[in-house]
């Protein structure tokens, strides 16, 4: 190689101890090639500074080389890990993102879908902000390459990859009960939306006469809730918000009102979200990696994409933790 000029294939190739073809068939995914090869011509590739010319590769491919995520909202954080953690699987497969913010607008969602339509992208991660759906999705994922993330979308056959919400709302209910929590309040999220419903479902398999209320997920919802708690439900003890911000805005809601958080209600989120720890008191709640859910789907799809076009649909469902922090406490005497 020369000082200033370009590294070419030829270098990589060189460096590699393989052939041109065999570097262009390992960054393209067009043909197979041995995983530790694979590994070895990637690492090179940054280190060397090699450039791949994406326009040959799409000529040669038929493909775009990018990928698409769908996201309700970027206000709220769990969703930008979510395309974080998509973002980081795509640029270890030589793939870029595209980004859309669907604000749950079926309007602006169909745009998203024409872009697979035209090529533009070769799949797309779709995170649901609400319900019902669009009857574009349905079409759109029996055509083309399409995975759902964090919602389970009734009626579409598509890859999924879930959090083990059921599980997280039996975590929350199990802590309260242990707590000594007998009187005890529920806010979900959207009606329809699956990790809604299962957060639910989990805490009132403990709790079957909880106080159950519906929320949309944002703080306002909490907020509001809050306050029926502090002017209505005074005997209530033990609040589970199926997201953090709802707990959040619960918090607030109480401790304007005068009611300890948690000497006289103890309060239990779902996400812990980074600032989680950072609020007052700091929040117990049930963990979930939004950035684990990102690449876990991200993965699917692209296996799809480069390996298995006619693959089936497939689920992955991954594992949730309490994290037990001061917003919970024992009941207070009756």
């Amino acid at each position: 190689m020369h000082p200033g000029k370009p590294v070419s294939i030829r270098d990589v190739a060189k460096r590699a101890g393989v052939s041109v073809t065999t570097v262009s068939h390992a960054l393209s995914g067009k043909r197979p090639v041995a995983k530790e090869t694979v590994e070895r011509i990637r690492a090179l590739v940054p280190e060397l500074g090699y450039v791949p010319y994406f326009a040959a590769r799409t000529l040669q491919s038929g493909r775009s080389f990018m990928i698409g995520v769908v996201v309700p909202d970027l206000s709220n954080p769990f969703f930008g890990a979510v395309a974080t953690g998509v973002e980081d699987l795509a640029h270890s497969r030589e793939y870029g993102v595209t980004l859309f913010t669907s604000r749950s607008d079926p309007r602006r969602e169909k745009r998203f879908f024409n872009m697979l339509r035209s090529g533009t992208i070769d799949g797309l991660v779709y995170n649901a902000g609400d319900a019902p759906w669009d009857d574009m999705l349905a079409t759109i994922a029996t055509q083309f390459p399409v995975v759902a993330v964090d919602e389970e979308i009734t009626g579409i056959d598509c890859p999924v990859v879930t959090s083990d919400h059921r599980e997280g709302g039996r975590l929350a209910a199990e802590h309260l009960r242990e707590l000594g929590h007998r009187q005890v309040a529920v806010v979900t999220g959207p009606p329809g939306l699956t990790s809604s419903t299962l957060r639910a479902a989990g805490f009132t398999e403990i709790f079957h006469d909880a106080v159950v209320r519906e929320g949309d997920y944002t703080e306002a919802a909490g907020a509001a809730f809050g306050r029926e708690l502090a002017v209505e439900r005074p005997e209530v003890t033990g609040v589970f918000a199926a997201n953090d911000l709802m707990a959040f805005g619960v918090i607030a809601e109480l401790d304007r009102a005068g009611r300890s958080v948690p000497s006289d209600v103890s309060v239990v989120g779902f996400d812990d979200l980074d600032f989680a720890h950072r609020i007052t008191p700091p929040l117990t709640t049930v963990r979930q990696s939004p950035i684990d859910l990102g690449r876990e789907a991200a993965a699917l799809l692209l296996d799809r994409v480069i390996d298995q076009p006619d693959a089936g649909a497939s689920r992955r469902r991954l594992a949730v933790e309490l994290v037990v922090r001061s917003s919970t406490g024992a009941a207070r005497p009756r």
